[in-house]
């Protein structure tokens, strides 16, 4: 699973929430982080799976909104809300998906010890199907996620892998794919801009039963 913004991008179905994950693996209490960005990538796949173009390439784009807010040392809560865009007129696939998180700290970050953080939460995503000769459709579906986030370096430099795992249950308007297990990994980098404000650039990967994708986002995280 933020105080200013950063670059998410939830999958196939949820192509805006994923480059999200936690703001910072090593949240404090008492403090706010928001996040907030944009991000561009590929997607494979991606059209209705009974089309006879169901392997093909499209560009999307993904924008989102972050935050989170450490109650105690090692527990911290936070919310994601993003929007992701297939850049094809045909079909049309506009995605936006929201999520509700928390997250425990299970290894303090000390020296050379990386923070290592543990997340899962429940949300919801949107996504609509506009072809050009036909009929649109759209779903809305829960999404249950649970992942793992660390934190590596110094304040004001670090280096945040993360690995999770996003099961979208119920129908949608891909009428071939009735549950959806995708696997989300990728590595955030925040870098400090000035006090409390840090650039935040971004890759994540994402790949399951129903596409694949890789998405680079530059987004901004501001710590209240």
């Amino acid at each position: 699973m933020k105080s200013i913004l950063c670059a998410l991008v939830l999958v196939p179905v949820m192509q805006a929430v994923a480059l999200a994950q936690a703001p910072t693996a090593d949240a404090k209490e008492g403090r706010l982080y928001l996040e907030g960005g944009i991000g561009f990538g590929v997607t494979s796949m991606w059209p209705d799976a009974t089309s006879n173009k169901g392997f093909n390439s499209a560009a999307v784009f993904g924008a989102g909104f972050a935050g989170e807010y450490g109650i105690t040392e090692q527990v911290a809560v936070f919310s994601k809300f993003g929007i992701g865009l297939v850049l094809e007129d045909d079909p049309g696939i506009l995605s936006i998906g929201m999520m509700f998180d928390g997250a425990y700290k299970i290894i303090e970050k000390k020296g050379d010890v990386p923070a290592l953080t543990a997340y899962a939460g429940l949300g919801f995503v949107n996504i609509d199907v506009d072809p050009k000769n036909g009929k649109s459709d759209d779903a809305t579906d829960f999404v249950f996620e649970v992942g793992t986030q660390m934190d590596f370096g110094s304040e004001n430099l670090s280096v945040q892998p993360f690995l999770g795992f996003q099961l979208v249950g119920g129908s949608r308007p891909f009428k071939a794919y009735n549950g959806v297990l995708q696997v989300v990994t990728g590595v955030k980098v925040l870098a400090k801009l000035a006090d409390n404000l840090y650039l935040e650039p971004s890759i994540t990967f994402l790949g399951g039963n129903f596409q694949d994708q890789v998405m680079f986002g530059i987004g901004i995280q501001f710590r209240m």
